[in-house]
């Protein structure tokens, strides 16, 4: 594939590219809260609804590297019909397939709210990997240098982190003012949000699938050479050779740790902040407002630092940090007191945000690729990306139930044995900093093979 002139993307071209964050941070957020209280209140028992989300997540993992090779090998005279058909194919039927999701049959049988849950939750994912892989894929297409991808993917992290709080503001919004304990109020607050929250989806995702057609036809003058399609054989070679680099390796098995440190931190943070700390709903607020702001001010700070600094030193620096602030705070902040806490919010939301170096440092290895290669194959790997970043997050989710029943936690109230709360503390601190220090020192190897491809693409 000949080389392409990128220009320097302008501010509205990559607000454009990050708008769509808003809406899919905000569905994520209702999927992982809301989602199965919602399918047992309508009727479903927990172990039917349970085996419906799993076994809509599993192809939800499994269709994203699909997607990416299906769209590596689509026959297009232009990077935008490569890109953009699916993407607005993706954003219109995230919006009828979320509203649909969100309004459970109430009152016909188990069955019938299985298969409802199942059919409907498999198109809401189908829907998100036809519009997040070619998403993804733009960066590299847009951004001609690394400085500008880690750019995308600060503003991809601030409209997200924007995105979580539409998704917790918008059902506690539209849960007021009906009866607290009526299930057919709960039941219309959250139709009423998936309809909201799936056209805000939809909206964000066509205005940046629009943007993404500018972008791609002001970038490049020229078409997308037939060379481009080398058909599922090909495709799967490039990658295989790519896989094998024992560097590569490190930065996927790193990111992996890191991912499951981050769902450990997300599974368990209810439970210590309830239980061990004695917080209420309005403490744990302030602490998840700011965390989300401190994130929202920190991504572009550590893009700027990345233009003096090597990406891998700086993000093994923030998260090592981070690690040693988990393991000794945490378990020692005294139950009812939440200013440590805050400090703490403010403190790691600001190492938490470093976490867009790394998704930096996988789209300049896919750049180097694309350079060893001579071929665009960006669609399989960040397909790859993303089900991994899947398969860690259900670690990490997995792993906390298991650890919170072996431990003896009571579901149902905050009042938990001593034993337990300090279990919880334990988890949550030095825990997850395990995970953290694994993947710092299998991403800090990952330097070499950047440096290797590096020399080769010259």
């Amino acid at each position: 594939m000949g080389e392409r002139q990128r220009m320097k993307m302008s501010l509205p071209g990559k607000a454009g590219y990050g708008v769509a964050s808003v809406g899919l941070s905000a569905i994520e957020l209702m999927l992982q809260v809301y989602l199965l209280d919602l399918y047992i209140l309508a009727g479903l028992s927990p172990a039917s609804a349970g085996l419906a989300i799993a076994l809509a997540v599993i192809w939800d993992a499994v269709s994203d590297p699909l997607m990416g090779a299906v769209m590596d090998n689509t026959a297009a005279k232009t990077l935008a019909g490569k890109r953009v058909p699916f993407m607005v194919a993706g954003s219109v039927l995230i919006c009828f397939s979320f509203a649909l999701l969100f309004s459970p049959p109430v009152g016909d049988s188990e069955e019938a709210l299985f298969n409802y849950l199942l059919l409907s939750y498999l198109m809401v994912n189908t829907a998100t990997t036809l519009f997040g892989v070619p998403y993804l894929s733009l960066i590299n297409d847009l951004a001609g240098s690394e400085r500008e991808r880690a750019s995308l993917f600060s503003w991809k992290i601030v409209f997200g982190s924007v995105g979580l709080l539409v998704g917790i503001g918008i059902p506690a919004y539209l849960a007021m003012g009906g009866p607290l304990d009526s299930v057919s109020s709960t039941l219309a607050a959250r139709e009423s949000s998936g309809l909201f929250l799936g056209a805000l989806a939809a909206l964000g995702c066509l205005a940046t699938a629009l943007r993404a057609f500018k972008g791609l036809k002001a970038q490049f003058a020229q078409t997308a050479s037939s060379g481009d399609r080398l058909g599922l054989v090909g495709i799967c070679k490039v990658f295989r050779y790519g896989m094998k680099a024992p560097f590569f390796v490190y930065l996927v098995i790193g990111f992996i740790a890191i991912a499951v440190s981050r769902s450990l931190n997300s599974s368990l943070a209810i439970p210590y902040y309830k239980s061990t700390l004695g917080y209420g709903e309005r403490e744990i607020g302030w602490v998840l407002l700011l965390l989300t702001v401190m994130i929202i001010l920190a991504a572009p700070a550590w893009v700027w630092v990345s233009g003096f600094k090597r990406k891998q030193f700086l993000f093994v620096s923030a998260a090592l940090t981070l690690a040693g602030i988990s393991a000794v705070v945490y378990p020692a902040i005294p139950s009812g007191v939440i200013y440590p806490a805050l400090i703490v919010s403010v403190v790691g939301g600001g190492l938490v945000a470093s976490i867009v170096l790394l998704d930096s440092l996988f789209s300049d290895f896919v750049e180097l690729e694309k350079r060893a290669h001579g071929m665009d194959v960006s669609g399989l790997y960040y397909g790859v990306w993303r089900m991994l970043s899947k398969i860690a997050r259900a670690i990490g989710i997995g792993f906390s139930g298991f650890f919170l029943a072996w431990i003896g936690y009571e579901s149902g109230t905050t009042d938990q044995e001593e034993s337990v709360e300090r279990s919880i503390a334990w988890a949550f601190g030095p825990g997850v900093s395990v995970f953290l220090i694994i993947g710092s020192i299998l991403i800090k190897r990952s330097e070499k093979y950047e440096e290797f491809r590096a020399a080769q693409s010259q």
